[in-house]
């Protein structure tokens, strides 16, 4: 947690713009903002720091946003049914009645008025030039790529958006229409590009909770990206790409090969610290894997290892880690897509948790329902929040927005659709995120030998990045967009749907019906004898057998849990976009509706 978070959040309460009523209305702070909240550094810096920590409220990263992020092939929300809220978000059965739509939305556009403040007013202040002009260009150039990411995230759910790039003063047009969001691409990747020089790379800042060079570029990317991808149209509901997608494939291949010949960025070596570090609430500054982190306070904000994470006794709460509900769970079929051998599988996905509250502070065997995305974990967390930490729900723990290795990733996919197949640059490219996944001795087979394999066509190494991705980044929701701008979220959720079915039904025979399990000798751990087969029989002396999928064939999990998961998604409209809510529409005077929702 940082020390200014108190300051922050005050400056937060301050600068509380946006109407209740209205998300454009706003109640001018122009006249304090122009002669006052500008006129030193230090006023500036807090003014900034209220535009991240927008990122970190409920309606943000902290918790709602991650819920429109799920019910992909990875990251999926196991709940019966609809609840009329936030089950609905992932199951692509929003409705315009949908609080939670009606706050992200607000708060999107409550950031960008901060923003638009801050680009508005710092060229004009008296830090604009002489002694703190190189630290005011910096801010300014933060506030573009806020602003950025917002829009970002805006068009990612809702498509076309009203767009707007100046602070809101007396007199302005409050009801603005929806701007098409290749012309916002095209602006703010343009915009980007103007305060790549304004900014320093993350070895000056000394810090991923600032924008940093590295993520000034690699948003860029992957803005670029999503532009070239596909995504449904407003109004005609078409899917297709942005028009001039072939040059934001070249702007994005640029852009992560300069973070990549810049060596300013590398992988820790070590997957599984990658995340450790989170939970200590320190800054890997060896290598900056880490581009760029949503900045949360201990006590005060971010529910991982809480909300999100690896699954805790919820009641009574666990006493030495603290308790865990784990929203965001896998399907069972997401293990058994990794390679055994793959170190990242058990770091992304586990079958054990520390879930039954009769056995506190020890591991036990998932059910298949239990799987959760476990890149977050309580026991993680340094220093401890069991104890009297125990019921606390803001673990403090930073959310990676970007890593290293997805510059490596979208290098090596734009190099082949470029190129029309592999490049040597895109295969090592490769080579490096597969590399740190296996061990030494297993690299000839596994890395080597696995990457010549799928550099035979440019389709054959395409789906190679489809499927790196998914091993690299589950649980991290970046899955839905890739997805989306592939065209190809439909058959990835169904092919899952169908690996879990044969898994659960015992169709395949390739994964363990019967899990052979005991506690180590510390007593809370447990050893798992056969993860990845089957042992003939239902005995095995001194271990403890659990027939895994026997209460999943039931028809009330398959078909109330299983066949619950993106029930709302209809693959002949791909409606991956969100209703705009109704009363947002309703005091637009009739210049908004939801013309994006087949």
């Amino acid at each position: 947690m940082k020390k200014s978070i108190k300051y922050i959040l005050l400056l937060s309460s301050i600068f509380t713009i946006v109407s209740c009523n209205d998300y454009l209305q706003t109640k001018s702070n122009s006249t304090f903002t122009e002669t006052t909240a500008f006129v030193n550094l230090d006023f500036a810096t807090k003014n900034v720091n209220v535009i991240y920590n927008q990122f970190t409220g409920i309606y943000m990263y902290d918790f709602i946003l991650m819920y429109t992020k799920c019910d992909n092939d990875i990251e999926v929300i196991f709940t019966t049914g609809d609840d009329g809220s936030v089950a609905n978000m992932a199951h692509y059965s929003a409705t315009p009645g949908n609080l939670y739509i009606k706050e992200m939305w607000n708060t999107f556009y409550k950031s960008i008025e901060m923003s638009n403040i801050a680009i508005d007013n710092l060229p004009k202040s008296p830090i604009w030039t002489g002694e703190y002009s190189t630290a005011a260009h910096q801010l300014y150039g933060e506030a573009v790529t806020l602003r950025a990411m917002n829009y970002f995230e805006l068009m990612s759910l809702w498509g076309d958006v009203p767009f707007k790039t100046t602070s809101t003063q007396a007199g302005d047009n409050f009801n603005l229409p929806k701007t098409d969001r290749d012309s916002i691409y095209e602006f703010l990747i343009k915009d980007l590009a103007s305060v790549e020089d304004y900014i320093p790379w993350m070895t000056e800042t000394h810090t991923a909770e600032r924008v940093n060079k590295g993520f000034v570029k690699g948003l860029r990317a992957r803005m670029a990206l999503a532009y070239a991808g596909y995504s449904l149209r407003n109004k005609t509901f078409e899917t297709r790409r942005g028009r001039y997608w072939q040059n934001y494939y070249k702007i994005a291949n640029t852009e992560c090969k300069e973070i990549m010949e810049s060596g300013k960025h590398k992988l820790n070596p070590n997957f599984t610290n990658v995340f450790k570090n989170l939970h200590t609430y320190t800054q890997d500054l060896t290598y900056n894997e880490d581009i760029f982190e949503i900045a949360f306070g201990r006590l005060y904000s971010g529910r991982l290892g809480y909300s999100f994470g690896m699954l805790f006794s919820l009641s009574p709460a666990d006493p030495k880690y603290g308790k865990s509900g784990g929203a965001v769970h896998v399907p069972c079929s997401y293990f058994y897509t990794f390679d055994k051998l793959d170190t990242r599988r058990n770091v992304s996905a586990e079958l054990y948790s520390y879930k039954d509250p009769s056995k506190l502070s020890k591991q036990t065997l998932n059910a298949p329902y239990d799987m959760t995305a476990t890149k977050f974990r309580r026991n993680w967390i340094v220093p401890s929040m069991g104890g009297d930490l125990k019921n606390a729900v803001y673990t403090g723990v930073n959310f990676p927005i970007m890593r290293y290795s997805d510059i490596l990733l979208m290098f090596a996919e734009t190099e082949n659709e470029i190129n029309k197949g592999p490049t040597a640059a895109a295969k090592d490219a490769l080579t490096q995120v597969r590399q740190r996944a296996f061990s030494a001795s297993d690299s000839p087979s596994k890395v080597t030998y696995y990457v010549d394999s799928v550099s035979s066509s440019k389709d054959g190494f395409f789906n190679a990045i489809v499927n790196e991705r998914g091993w690299e980044f589950g649980g991290e929701m970046l899955r839905k967009q890739d997805l989306v701008r592939w065209n190809i979220l439909g058959s990835k959720i169904a092919e899952m749907q169908l690996a879990s079915h044969d898994i659960i039904f015992d169709v395949r025979k390739d994964v363990p019906n019967y899990i052979y399990w005991k506690y180590n000798d510390d007593g809370e751990t447990i050893n798992i004898l056969n993860p990845d087969y089957r042992i003939p029989g239902t005995q095995q002396v001194g271990w403890n057998a659990a027939y895994m999928w026997g209460w999943a064939k039931t028809p009330g999990y398959y078909s109330g849990v299983m066949e619950q998961i993106a029930h709302g998604y209809d693959p002949a409209k791909n409606n991956h976009l969100y209703p705009i809510a109704a009363d947002i529409i309703n005091t637009s005077n009739g210049v908004l509706s939801n013309d994006q929702i087949p």
